[in-house]
């Protein structure tokens, strides 16, 4: 029924209406979910768009001068319309409206608060003085243990066509195991001070960029989702807390330099994979040529900054981050090409598996 009111109203409007109707309908399309006051309320507004654009485009037809500012003023107007249909429309969600970003929001503050005093507490000691390897080694065993003791198993679900469960490499409950071991490990490390370790906490932190490549890569590849509201959301996500954390403990953000290489390497894949679409789409390849094509253009990215003087760049920002992206350099990128090769790996061990 509301598709129905949508293409009723989209078809008896003319095309400079169309372009504001889009903005609503792309809207109502990811918005369904809401009750029938609130659609019949937006499908209102459509309408009332509509006819205040189709007035205006029927009288512009005289004189292009006025019909350019007329869309202009148009535009203007339904801005702020736009906007506050949103945000009554986000507010009014049950799942992640306005109480849910409350409730996120004072969970950051206790977090935060808690954080905060025990980064003043007086009795605390500089943390290089808390040199324990031995403990390093005892909360290991005990994680490990609570991982046999928790293990479960779960059988792969069929293939598209039926038959013999898939096998799936690193899928996301691989990678979350994966991640999860590594934070146990980063946080212990730090805490005990467990120095000889230093070199696997380093493969540890570039495995993390890698999958930053790999995981967006699959990510983009599959929905082509290459809209503003995903990178800004990924670029909140990644930084949000961190920069308050940041600021709240006076500590600067550089020591949170795995932040910055997560950042990067998103927008790297991000663009990378937008390139690959562009050669599909403009100039004819076909998906391996195309995908192939941009990560080689990638790679030579790469190489022109970090082999070049223009590394140097970072300097501006400090010693720490021009250090810390130089040791992860291609980690990220390497999540990308990684990501390419998934689908053959993983179609290898269904034949593999039938052998």
């Amino acid at each position: 029924m509301i598709g129905s009111k949508i293409h009723t109203i989209y078809k008896t409007s003319t095309s400079a209406a169309k372009q504001s109707l889009t903005v609503f309908i792309i809207y109502l399309d990811r918005e369904v979910h809401f009750n029938n006051h609130r659609l019949s309320h937006l499908l209102q507004l459509l309408r009332s768009s509509a006819i205040s654009s189709s007035s205006m485009t029927s009288q512009s037809s005289k004189d292009n001068g006025d019909d350019k500012h007329k869309k202009s003023s148009a535009s203007c107007r339904l801005a702020p319309q736009i906007m506050l249909s949103s945000i009554n429309a986000w507010a009014a969600q049950e799942k992640n409206g306005l109480k849910d970003f409350i409730k996120a929001q004072l969970k950051v503050a206790v977090v935060l608060t808690v954080a905060y005093f025990g980064n003043v507490y007086e009795p605390a000691y500089p943390r290089n003085d808390n040199h324990a390897p031995q403990m390093f080694w005892l909360v290991n065993g005990f994680l490990a243990m609570a991982a046999l003791w928790t293990w479960t198993w779960k059988a792969s679900p069929a293939s598209r066509t039926g038959g013999h469960p898939r096998v799936v490499i690193l899928g996301r409950e691989q990678t979350e195991e994966w991640k999860g071991w590594m934070q146990w490990a980063f946080i212990f490390y730090h805490y005990y001070r467990v120095y000889y370790v230093y070199n696997e906490i380093r493969v540890f932190v570039s495995a993390y960029v890698w999958m930053t490549g790999f995981g967006n890569f699959l990510y983009f590849d599959k929905k082509g989702d290459f809209t503003i509201e995903r990178f800004v959301s990924m670029i909140i996500r990644i930084n949000y807390f961190p920069l308050l954390l940041s600021y709240f403990l006076s500590v600067p953000l550089e020591l949170y330099y795995v932040v910055p290489l997560h950042t990067c390497g998103f927008i790297m894949t991000m663009v990378s994979c937008y390139i690959a679409v562009l050669f599909e789409r403009k100039c004819g390849f076909g998906y391996w040529k195309s995908r192939t094509s941009a990560v080689l253009v990638s790679l030579v990215a790469h190489i022109l900054f970090y082999e070049t003087p223009a590394v140097d760049v970072l300097l501006y920002f400090s010693k720490e981050i021009h250090f810390r992206f130089q040791a992860d350099k291609y980690s990220a990128w390497m999540g990308l090409a990684s990501g390419l090769l998934w689908g053959k790996i993983g179609e290898y061990m269904q034949w593999d598996l039938h052998l």
